[in-house]
C-alpha cells in the first residue's frame, strides 16, 4: 500500500477537575495510507499528551483512523466532524463525581445510540462498576467495554475491534453493590480523592511505559529504530513516574509533618547563582539575576532551598516561550530577603490564582504540558516549614511572578 505524508493540526481545549484548558494548536505529522480518509475513525479523548500519542499510534497501525481531543465538551463537534465509529473515553479519578465520564457517554448514548463507547481508566472501581453494569449511571452510560491503565497491546486492540464490529461480550448476571456516597464523610472522601488521583497520576506513565514496552519487543527484530524510539519513550516515562513518587512522598511528609531539615547559615545569593547554572542549558544566557553586592544570608536547609529553588526556574523555563529572559531579584526589608522569579510565559487566569498551590492542580493554560502539579505545593510546604512564605505575586497573559520570602539569619 502506498504510503504519503501528511501534516494534521488537531485544535483542541481540554477540562480537568473544573477547569478549563486554553486552545492548543498541536502540528503532528502522520504517515497515512493513500486512502486514509476511508478508514474507520476512532475518537479519543485523553488529556495527557503521551498517553494520546501512544494510543493513536496504536490505533493507526491497527487499520484505523486517529482522532484524538482533550476536551469532553468538544465530543459532540468531534463526533458530526470526524464521523467516528467508535469513541474510547478516559474514565474518571476516584468515585466522587466529579469526572465527566459518566455523564459524557451517558449524553453520547442518548444522541448517537448506535455509536460505541469504551472506557478508559486507571480506577479500578470504575472498571468494576462498568463490567457488572448494574449500576444506574453504569446503565445510563451503557458502554460496550472497558480499557485499563495499563493495559495489554492485543487485549486493547481486541476490545476495540469488537466494539467498532458490534461483538459486544455477554454482561455478568453476578449482583454488584457500589457504596452510597451519601454516607460518607466529606472528610474520607477527600481522602479517597487525593489517593485515586495520586494512582491515577501514577499508572499514566505505567500506561506509556507498558504500551511502548510492548511496542518495542515487537519491533525489535523488524525495525530497529522504531523499537529504540520506543524503548526511549518507555525511559523518560520511568523517569516521570520517579519524579511522581518523590514527590509524592515530600507531599505525605509534609502532611504528617514528618519533613526532616538540616538548618544552617547559607547565603541566598549562591544557592540562586547554583540554581540558575543547574538550569542555564542554552546558547543565549535566559536568566537575569540582579545579585545583591551585600551578603543575604538566611537560616534555612540548604537543599529544601535548593528544591524550592529549582522549581520556580523549572517552572518559569517549561511556561516561557525560548528565548525569552527570566528574570531573579532579592530584596531585603525588615529583617526578610525576597526572591522573585518573574517570567514572560502563559501566567495563571485569575479565576484560578486561589487554587495555585492546591495539591495536583494545574491551570488551564498548562495541562498540555507535561507535569505533576505537586511542585509549586510542596515548595510552598517547604518554605513554611523553614519560617518563610511562597506565593503568586501577580500574574497575566505576559508572565507570572513567584516570591519566596525568608528570614534573614541574626
Amino acid at each position: 500500500m502506498q504510503r504519503s505524508s501528511t501534516d494534521v493540526t488537531i485544535r483542541a481545549v481540554a477540562l480537568g477537575r473544573g477547569s478549563l484548558l486554553a486552545l492548543a494548536e498541536v502540528p503532528v505529522e502522520i504517515k497515512q495510507p493513500s486512502d486514509h480518509a476511508a478508514r474507520p475513525s476512532v475518537l479519543l479523548v485523553e488529556d495527557d499528551v503521551f498517553v494520546s500519542k501512544l494510543m493513536a499510534t496504536l490505533v493507526e497501525e491497527a487499520g484505523y483512523r486517529s482522532v484524538t481531543i482533550a476536551e469532553h465538551g468538544q465530543i459532540g463537534d468531534a463526533i458530526d466532524r470526524f464521523d467516528p465509529k467508535c469513541i474510547i473515553l478516559d474514565g474518571e479519578v476516584g468515585r466522587t463525581g466529579r469526572s465527566r465520564s459518566w455523564d459524557d457517554a451517558a449524553a453520547i448514548r442518548r444522541d448517537h445510540p448506535a455509536l460505541p463507547v469504551l472506557m478508559f481508566t486507571a480506577d479500578a472501581d470504575a472498571l468494576a462498576e462498568e463490567r457488572a453494569g448494574v449500576s444506574p449511571r453504569s446503565r445510563e452510560a451503557g458502554f460496550v467495554g472497558a480499557v485499563p491503565k495499563p493495559f495489554i497491546v492485543e487485549e486493547f486492540l481486541a476490545t476495540l475491534r469488537g466494539a467498532i464490529q458490534g461483538k459486544v461480550s455477554a454482561g455478568s448476571d453476578a449482583v454488584a453493590i457500589f457504596p452510597d456516597p451519601s454516607g460518607q464523610s466529606a472528610a474520607d472522601w477527600a481522602r479517597t480523592d487525593f489517593f485515586s488521583t495520586a494512582i491515577h497520576e501514577l499508572k499514566t506513565p505505567l500506561t506509556v511505559i507498558s504500551g511502548q514496552l510492548q511496542r518495542a519487543r515487537k519491533l525489535t527484530s523488524k525495525d530497529p529504530e522504531r523499537g529504540r524510539a520506543a524503548m526511549e519513550i518507555a525511559q523518560q516515562q520511568i523517569e516521570r513516574m520517579n519524579r511522581l513518587i518523590a514527590g509524592l512522598q515530600d507531599y505525605l511528609r509534609l502532611k504528617s509533618n514528618a519533613v526532616s531539615l538540616e538548618v544552617a547559615t547559607l547565603d541566598l545569593r549562591d544557592a540562586i547563582a547554583a540554581a540558575i547554572t543547574r538550569h542555564e542549558h542554552a546558547a543565549t544566557a535566559r536568566f537575569r539575576f540582579d545579585r545583591p553586592d551585600v551578603a543575604t544570608c538566611v537560616r534555612a536547609d540548604s537543599g529544601r532551598i535548593a528544591q524550592i529553588l529549582d522549581n520556580l526556574l523549572h517552572n518559569a523555563l517549561k511556561y516561557s516561550p525560548p528565548d525569552v529572559p527570566i528574570h531573579v531579584t532579592v530584596t531585603i526589608s525588615d529583617g526578610r530577603a525576597v526572591v522573585r522569579v518573574q517570567d514572560h510565559g502563559v501566567g495563571v487566569p485569575a479565576d484560578e490564582r486561589d487554587r495555585l498551590f492546591a495539591p495536583y492542580f494545574r491551570t488551564s493554560r498548562t495541562r498540555d504540558i507535561p507535569g505533576s502539579g505537586l511542585g509549586l505545593h510542596i515548595s510552598r510546604g517547604l518554605a513554611e516549614q523553614q519560617g518563610g512564605r511562597l506565593w503568586l505575586e501577580s500574574s497575566g497573559d505576559t508572565g507570572s511572578t513567584f516570591a519566596l520570602d525568608l528570614m534573614l539569619a541574626t
